[in-house]
């Protein structure tokens, strides 16, 4: 078994409520579990307005497949226009 792993350090400038964080927050959350059958939630930065920390985790048995759904995976989050990505770090361990 190996697991992939992802933490990303969102930028949020236009985010004035806390409020307005968590729906932008929650959708991109919603639509990464829909879209790529992962684990995601924002594990960090909650109570900051402009700052968001997002882990997302899958797992299978191929390595390069995994690295090819966390590549898709920062890709798709990058598409966004309401943040963008300030850090990321990928792991992928067997």
């Amino acid at each position: 078994m190996i697991i992939a792993s992802c933490k990303l350090k969102l930028y949020l400038p236009g985010v004035s409520s806390l409020k307005e964080k968590r729906h932008i927050i929650k959708s991109l959350l919603q639509k990464s579990k829909n879209k790529f059958n992962v684990a995601a939630a924002e594990v960090d930065s909650q109570d900051y307005l402009q700052t968001a920390v997002v882990g997302v985790v899958t797992l299978g048995n191929d390595y390069r497949y995994l690295q090819s759904i966390m590549d898709k995976y920062l890709d798709f989050v990058e598409s966004f226009h309401e943040f963008s990505i300030d850090d990321y770090e990928v792991n992928i361990s067997r």
